[in-house]
């Protein structure tokens, strides 16, 4: 599940869903979504079933429209600013992608028709993209996706984060994304205004990495430190994007359950004897 392309042309609706779904922190299949939304290969998905398929999930999917470029920009700005991810009806009308965050003058978008989903794309170029154009109209269309529950923690994606998730070296945890997060909202806790008496994730791993990682590669004998040192670099790619942390009186509870993730990690790729 998270980010990978679209295996076929008509699933694009349930992606870009998806992939907005996935900044409140809801991970859901695109083919779940795509059934309920109505998708079929003959007429992909419209407005209509992803609105239905968005209050499945206890959203709803706010519409915008500008007849130019300025007007449209400062509608999608404002929806980004207030932290809800975005759906574009793109490519006159025949393609959905998301965008999920401007920052520096640029837009995160996510787009599941390109081999790398995540990109960093210029104001002018989205434009482009996003007009729609016929001998009587021209029109931008949006929607925003509003969750109707408190969100416990908001996806904020920064261009160094998007960078990163878009090299080849970060391409398992792209598309183990859910996996990731699953694991450590178990572990952390997401920070609000009254939280107190905390360190963040990056911290937590300054002070305890290399005894997690030399306990269990020592004790296990098989993995290496540099693959479960990944691991835990993953989990902190998560954590700040989704700004994780560890409450202080959780710290050594925090230390146990990723030292039995890493070696269930380990016993699951090596194997292992009965030991006693």
């Amino acid at each position: 599940m998270s980010f990978y392309p679209q295996p076929n042309r008509y699933q694009c609706g349930p992606f870009a869903l998806k992939y907005a779904l996935v900044m409140l922190g809801i991970f859901k299949n695109e083919n779940q979504i795509g059934i309920i939304a109505g998708s079929t290969w003959w007429a992909g998905t419209d407005e209509i079933g992803l609105a239905r398929a968005a209050r499945r999930f206890n959203c709803r999917m706010k519409h915008f429209s500008a007849d130019n470029p300025h007007e449209a920009k400062k509608l999608l700005n404002q929806e980004l600013k207030k932290g809800h991810p975005c759906v574009l009806s793109v490519s006159n009308w025949n393609h959905w992608l998301t965008v999920v965050n401007h920052t520096s003058g640029k837009y995160i978008v996510i787009d599941s028709e390109l081999d790398k989903v995540i990109s960093i794309q210029s104001p002018i170029k989205l434009m482009r993209k996003w007009k729609y154009a016929d001998e009587e109209i021209t029109s931008y269309d949006g929607y925003a996706l509003y969750p109707k529950f408190k969100v416990q923690t908001r996806a904020k994606f920064t261009i160094q984060k998007a960078h990163e998730l878009m090299l080849d070296t970060n391409d398992r945890l792209a598309k183990r994304w859910d996996q990731y997060f699953n694991d450590l909202i178990t572990i952390c806790r997401p920070r609000t205004k009254l939280t107190t008496n905390f360190i963040t994730f990056k911290d937590f791993l300054r002070r305890n990495e290399n005894q997690l990682i030399h306990q269990v590669a020592n004790w296990h004998g098989n993995p290496s430190y540099a693959e479960l040192k990944k691991i835990l670099y993953n989990m902190k790619v998560i954590a700040d994007i989704y700004d994780l942390i560890v409450p202080w009186d959780l710290e050594k509870r925090a230390l146990i359950d990723l030292s039995s993730i890493l070696m269930m990690y380990a016993c699951g790729k090596y194997g292992m004897d009965k030991i006693y």
